[in-house]
């Protein structure tokens, strides 16, 4: 077998030059909100004692994310639990989990407007849906028992703050936006509320400083 040919530098053939492997920088990381330390929001969230618990169905793509929102909710609400979801997996641990009075937070035909219900039918327990509106359509498809929950649906008053990520329509919202504007009707007297999108908006004007602002409306997240 042939010798390795050495490497050559720019000063011409013959001088030999070694070449240095240079190691990819990574940046330290916060591992509470899964963020790079320097863009860490653990300091700016203020929790949240509320009543009503929140399941949310993240998709595996969101948990990284750089503006991923359920981050917000994971740290802030008391009474919160994220479970990793997809249109493949199956679902059925999920569903035992799920206590009595859980309804489905998604814009589902047949969903009902849940700032019209009488208090004594609204649900005691929501579930979300984390991802872009193509994977949360897809979870949804996918999981009978998900159809098979009562569902509420929501009609924003104010456009998204969310516009550093697309979204197919104006009434779409941000994960951690959806969970708010639902806590606010089910429970009114909760405190904190306004901390969590507060934290979001920081957030959000953060990382356009990094990125350009999309043309159109963002996605949902």
């Amino acid at each position: 077998m042939p010798a390795a040919s050495a490497p050559y530098d720019s000063h011409g053939p013959g001088r030999a030059s070694r070449r240095r492997t240079v190691a990819p920088r990574h940046r330290p990381a916060c591992y509470r909100c899964l963020k790079p330390e320097v863009a860490c929001i653990c300091a700016t969230i203020e929790p949240v004692e509320n009543q009503t618990g929140i399941t949310i169905l993240q998709h595996p793509r969101e948990r990284l994310h750089a503006v991923g929102t359920s981050r917000i909710a994971r740290l802030g609400l008391a009474k919160v639990r994220v479970e990793w979801c997809t249109q493949w997996a199956d679902g059925s641990a999920i569903r035992a989990r799920l206590p009595e009075h859980a309804a489905l937070l998604y814009p589902a035909e047949g969903a009902r407007e849940l700032s019209t219900l009488p208090i004594e039918e609204r649900p005691h327990h929501l579930v979300v849906i984390d991802g872009t509106w193509f994977h949360a359509k897809k979870i949804y498809d996918a999981h009978r028992w998900l159809r098979g929950l009562p569902r509420v649906s929501l009609t924003p008053n104010a456009p998204s703050r969310y516009r550093i990520r697309r979204e197919p329509q104006a009434r779409c919202m941000a994960t951690i936006e959806a969970i708010v504007a639902a806590l606010r009707i089910i429970e009114p007297q909760t405190v904190g509320l306004d901390g969590l999108l507060r934290c979001f908006t920081r957030m959000v004007d953060r990382q356009a400083t990094f990125a350009p602002v999309p043309a159109s409306s963002p996605i949902g997240s």
